[in-house]
């Protein structure tokens, strides 16, 4: 609790002090649905949040704009087993929390609507696993890696001059949990990360 109360001070201060500068900044917040790539076949079953702040500021290029990220994020799976009559026969949660950091270029296409391409490097912070019988202690869990990074696109929609929404796909570059078999292809290495979000951003100053 009190880490996250750290870094939710730092991303407000940051946001403010953009406000003094020739920097556009702002908070974003949004729900994520994740997956993990190579563990089972389940949809984006697991919701979570992602809250957080960001800095930005015009390239020499017209219409081409970096963004740097502060953010608390929500990822991994939720798969629910049925038999054909539609009971439940098993149940397989992981949820994983993350500070990541987004870097990214956005460019606009036009005056509402922007795209945007970057790497977010990250950190684990909590971890939680359960089934159908309940929580499953860590120790019996999978090794995973603390450190990480995920590539993303996504686009950006201007309803006003201060908020977007936007949609963002992120993907694992490295797999966060590697398997211990040799695998011909670097797809099937491990698990990956995969996460589709909704996220609106707010502009306290631009």
């Amino acid at each position: 609790m009190r880490l996250k109360i750290e870094v939710l001070t730092i991303l407000l201060v940051l946001a403010f002090q953009a406000s003094g500068q020739k920097f556009q900044g702002g908070l974003t917040a949004g729900l994520n649905a994740a997956r993990i790539d190579n563990d089972t076949d389940e949809l984006y079953g697991k919701l979570g949040l992602n809250a957080g702040a960001f800095v930005a500021r015009q390239t020499s290029i017209d219409l081409l704009y970096w963004q740097l990220e502060l953010k608390y994020t929500s990822r991994g799976k939720y798969d629910i087993q049925r038999d054909l009559a539609g009971n439940i026969m098993g149940l397989d949660l992981i949820d994983l929390r993350y500070i990541e950091m987004p870097v990214s270029l956005h460019y606009f296409i036009n005056e509402r609507i922007q795209a945007e391409l970057g790497f977010a490097p990250d950190v684990l912070i909590r971890e939680y696993y359960a089934d159908e019988n309940g929580a499953i202690p860590l120790d019996n869990a999978n090794d995973l890696r603390r450190f990480g990074i995920t590539a993303f696109a996504g686009v950006n929609f201007f309803v006003r001059p201060e908020l977007a929404f936007g949609i963002r796909f992120n993907y694992s570059v490295v797999p966060f949990y590697k398997f211990d078999a040799y695998a011909v292809r670097y797809r099937n290495s491990g698990w990956f990360h995969d996460v589709l979000s909704i996220n609106a951003r707010y502009y306290i100053s631009r």
